[in-house]
């Protein structure tokens, strides 16, 4: 029982320094695209990483049974 709760605890703490690390570019480019318009439109790696999973979530694609009925 202890290994199993050791390896969900080091599979979310590894998930999550996966995201932060992945949200950097977001926010690179984030305020690259925005740094001309407005100085107020700055984010941090936590808004970084927040829009990250939003976009993950709206335009993700489920790996699911239902996503491959009536193909051939």
């Amino acid at each position: 029982m202890i290994d199993l709760v050791t390896t969900m605890l080091l599979i979310v703490i590894l998930s999550s320094l996966v995201g932060l690390i992945l949200a950097f570019p977001v926010m690179w480019l984030w305020n690259f695209i925005f740094e001309r318009m407005s100085n107020s439109l700055h984010i941090d790696v936590f808004q970084a990483w927040a829009l990250t999973v939003l976009a993950s979530i709206l335009f993700g694609s489920s790996r699911g049974a239902s996503n491959n009925e009536g193909r051939t």
